[in-house]
C-alpha cells in the first residue's frame, strides 16, 4: 500500500498580519508526481518553503517521510529541495558547489564523486565543472540548482518553478529525473504555472487560490469537478475551478 510522503494539515503562514496560506491540506503519496497550481500570490512559494522547512508556518502540522518538520531535520536527508529562483555563491565553481551540496546531504567521499559526476552528466554540467558560478549563464545556473537538488538521489524532489530558463532539453531531462523519482517508489511535488508541462508529468495537482484548496485530485478527478469532459485541458479545468471562486 503506498504511503503518504508529503502531508500537510491546515497551514496557515502570514505576513505582517497578512495571510497568505489557509487552512491549507495537501497530500503527496509514494509513486506520485502532484502539482501545486495557483495564479501569482496564490500561496505557492509560501506553502513550499514551509514543507522544506524554510519557514515556520503559524498553525499546522506538515510531514515529510512521516516526520513533523517543525520537531526534527533528518527529513532534509531524504528531500531535494528546487527555489524558484536559486541563489547560488557565485564564487564557488559549478563542481565545488555540487561537492558541497553532496557533503551537506552526507554523502561519503566515494558517494560525492560518483554523485557529482552522475548529476552533471544528466544536466549536461561536464564542461562547466571548472568553472565560476559568477560567469554561467541563466540556463546553466539552473540545470547547476537543479543538479544540486538530486545529488543525493533524494526520495522526495520539491521543486519550485523547475523549468524557469530551461532549454527544451534541460526541461525533458527535469522530466525524466522528476518521473525517475516518482517510479523509484519516491514523490514528486511540482510548483509551475506551465500547466502544459504539469499536465504531461503530473498524475494529481491541488488547485490553490488566496492560500485556500479550491479542489485537489488525480487531472481526471479534477476535469469531474470542474465540470467538463475529459478531453478537457488542464488549463481549461484550472481556469473553469478558479473562475468559480472569483464570481
Amino acid at each position: 500500500m503506498s504511503r503518504l510522503l508529503v502531508e500537510m494539515e491546515g497551514l496557515w503562514k502570514s505576513f505582517n498580519g497578512e495571510p497568505a496560506v489557509r487552512g491549507l491540506n495537501l497530500r503527496v503519496w509514494e509513486g506520485a508526481i502532484h502539482g501545486l497550481l495557483g495564479l501569482n500570490g496564490a500561496g505557492k512559494t509560501t506553502t513550499i518553503k514551509c514543507i522544506v522547512g524554510l519557514l515556520r508556518p503559524d498553525r499546522g502540522r506538515i510531514f515529510v517521510a512521516g516526520e513533523p518538520v517543525l520537531d526534527g531535520s533528518s527529513y532534509k536527508d531524504v528531500l531535494g529541495y528546487l527555489p524558484e529562483n536559486p541563489s547560488l555563491p557565485e564564487y564557488l565553481t559549478a563542481g565545488e558547489f555540487l561537492v558541497f551540496n553532496a557533503r551537506l546531504k552526507g554523502l561519503k567521499h566515494g558517494e560525492v564523486e560518483r554523485r557529482v559526476s552522475e548529476a552533471s552528466e544528466l544536466l549536461g554540467l561536464g564542461r562547466y565543472l571548472d568553472r565560476l558560478i559568477y560567469g554561467l549563464s541563466k540556463g546553466v545556473r539552473q540545470r547547476l540548482a537543479f543538479a544540486a537538488a538530486i545529488v543525493n538521489t533524494p526520495k522526495i524532489l520539491v521543486l519550485d518553478e523547475p523549468f524557469n530558463g530551461l532549454d527544451p532539453e534541460a526541461q525533458s531531462v527535469a522530466k525524466f529525473l522528476m518521473r525517475e523519482t516518482a517510479k523509484m517508489g519516491g514523490a514528486v511535488l511540482v510548483s509551475t504555472h506551465l500547466l502544459d508541462s504539469v499536465e504531461r508529468i503530473c498524475d494529481s495537482a491541488t488547485i490553490i487560490h488566496a492560500g485556500r484548496e479550491l479542489a485537489a485530485g488525480t487531472l481526471e478527478e479534477l476535469k469531474s469537478l470542474a465540470g467538463l469532459s475529459s478531453s478537457a485541458s488542464l488549463e481549461e479545468t484550472f481556469l473553469q475551478i478558479v473562475s468559480r471562486q472569483k464570481s
